[in-house]
């Protein structure tokens, strides 16, 4: 009896310390289990696993990696080879590209299929040292970021609806920042991208969007704009 307890007390060893390695080799720890049973909605941006490049610190890719970027708890989520879900640990990561889910890409509305995520943006609002942001366009004069943040309601009190509870409600945020890294809040438009400029580019912006027909609510329209107006000042 001895020996078979021994041995299922050196089997569960041997089984938590491969898990303790390739959470490490991850650099993360084990993803929370069922954590938002009973909410209404969903804290990811896309409740579909998503297909990422993982640059980390180091420079090391980690190629078609499963994630789900965590937006109410700001949070990198991946599944490894061993299918155990593991929370990233953002210090080790320096960017991010991650494929949109098939259903959630729309070309037709400017879609684009791959989406960019670095840090290092903690003068924006509600974005610490070390959350990812979106980054729509980036160059020497101009850059353009997405946040994305979910927050949690909590039912009204003394509400008479039929099954008051929790949910979520997702938001996002544009801002551009300029030279001197200063982040201006504008709305997915083109006149208020425009109007957000600095006086001396807002003529060559205004002719640039007229001669490729471009609307800035749409983001390969936005991208295309930042890359022509970099090109050209």
């Amino acid at each position: 009896m001895k020996k078979v307890v021994f041995l299922g007390l050196m089997l569960g060893l041997a089984l938590t310390s491969q898990a303790q390695i390739a959470n490490l080799n991850m650099n993360g720890v084990p993803a929370r289990v069922t954590p938002y049973s009973g909410i209404e909605g969903s804290p990811y941006l896309f409740d579909e696993w998503s297909v990422a490049d993982i640059t980390l610190r180091g420079g090391e890719v980690k190629e078609k990696v499963s994630m789900k970027v965590n937006t109410f708890e700001n949070e990198l989520e991946i599944m490894n080879e061993q299918g155990t879900r593991i929370i990233l640990e953002k210090k080790q990561v320096r960017k991010v590209k991650l494929e949109r889910p098939a259903g959630k890409f729309s070309p037709e509305k400017g879609d684009v299929r791959v989406l960019t995520f670095q840090n290092g943006y903690e003068g924006l609002r509600g974005v610490g040292q070390e959350d990812f942001v979106n980054v729509l366009a980036e160059g020497n004069y101009y850059t353009v970021v997405r946040t994305y943040r979910t927050t949690l309601q909590e039912p009204v009190k003394n509400s008479y609806a039929p099954t008051p509870g929790k949910m979520f409600v997702f938001g996002e945020n544009l801002y551009l920042l300029g030279v001197n890294k200063e982040a201006q809040s504008v709305r997915a438009k083109t006149s208020s991208i425009v109007k957000a400029l600095e006086p001396e580019d807002r003529a060559l912006a205004k002719s640039i969007i007229k001669n490729r027909s471009l609307n800035l609510s749409r983001e390969d329209h936005l991208i295309t704009f930042f890359e022509e107006l970099h090109a050209n000042k």
